[in-house]
């Protein structure tokens, strides 16, 4: 066999005489690290007065921390429901012709782009009744979300799930050890697939934190000393407020876009998978989003000047009628 990465070790432990995935462990962690990261992104980040282009309303003070748990458990239907609608138009031609098979949970699996999408969704519905700063929220959960993506990606190395092609390339994976692992033929040298596509998610998560605190960075002289200093903190339009989640989700749907050509999925159209063109769907909405929003935005603001032109003109008396003189005058 040529020179591949092997894997040798067994996907499952025996705690107490119960078998568990080291697959299962390692996302049980990862959710804990994105509720975590998420926490002290709320208490970090003050809710302020927005007059942004979403018209939601807003709350003084710090983002509620308990919030955060009702949030994310809201987001679980939506999850659930978006992965089989995913998973059911992956394979259409297996359940359309009985959509009711969606319905059972021991038919097929999970997807995760429009699991993702609808998470999010019910996610919002839920910090709407409990009038959460939602464009607060999102700004918070996006550096989160990724990196759980990201690591969620990863943790599938752990039990073989996800693999791509098979392939004898040099960084093509094999898992020597036998054992209940998630992909066909893991015996077999293929892709790292979900490797592939949890590095450059977390490459993504990385450049959202750290280029606006790159683009601070200052050299400052005093006298004949320089010393690194920070500038003042700027507020990019597109990594502020809800705009920095439409941002990560467009970067992450782009990153997951050309994972996918690894995939040992069918191509349906051209040289796309079926969930590729669900990752154009994805993509071609928050674009959408985007333009309305801006649209929108541009309206508000355009308004909001006019208003105040129009006050500032009554105040300074230039809109006040002239008085009448001779016959017929008013008096005043």
């Amino acid at each position: 066999m040529p020179e591949v990465i092997r894997f040798d070790f067994d996907p499952t432990i025996a705690p107490f005489g119960l078998t568990v995935r080291l697959e299962t462990l390692a996302l049980a962690a990862v959710v804990f690290i994105v509720l975590v990261l998420a926490a002290l992104g709320a208490g970090r980040m003050r809710a302020r007065s927005d007059t942004g282009s979403d018209g939601l309303a807003r709350n003084a003070g710090r983002l509620r921390r308990d919030d955060l748990i009702l949030i994310a458990i809201g987001a679980v239907p939506g999850a659930v429901i978006g992965a089989r609608i995913d998973y059911g138009l992956i394979h259409y031609d297996y359940f359309g012709l009985d959509p009711g098979r969606l319905a059972d949970p021991g038919q097929g699996g999970l997807a995760l782009s429009l699991a993702v999408v609808l998470g999010v969704v019910t996610a919002l519905a839920v910090a709407r009744l409990l009038a959460a700063p939602i464009s607060l929220w999102l700004h918070v959960a996006s550096g989160p979300l990724l990196v759980g993506l990201g690591l969620g990606k990863l943790a599938m190395v752990l039990g073989g799930d996800g693999q791509g092609r098979f392939s004898d390339s040099r960084w093509a994976t094999v898992y020597v050890r036998p054992g209940p692992w998630q992909s066909a033929n893991p015996d077999v040298a293929a892709l790292p697939s979900q490797a592939l596509e949890g590095v450059l998610v977390l490459i993504i998560a990385f450049l959202i934190v750290a280029v606006p605190f790159a683009l601070r960075f200052r050299l400052r002289r005093w006298w004949r000393i320089v010393r690194p200093g920070l500038a003042p903190r700027h507020d990019w339009p597109m990594l502020t407020g809800y705009r920095r989640f439409l941002t990560a989700l467009c970067l992450w749907s782009m990153a997951r876009f050309a994972a996918a050509f690894t995939w040992r999925d069918a191509q349906v159209e051209g040289p796309l998978r079926a969930e590729q063109i669900v990752l154009l769907v994805v993509f071609a909405g928050c674009a959408a989003i985007f333009i309305v929003a801006g649209l929108w935005g541009l309206r508000r603001r355009g308004a909001a000047a006019r208003v105040a032109a129009r006050a500032t003109t009554v105040r300074d008396g230039a809109d006040l009628p002239e008085p009448r003189t001779g016959i017929g005058a008013v008096p005043r």
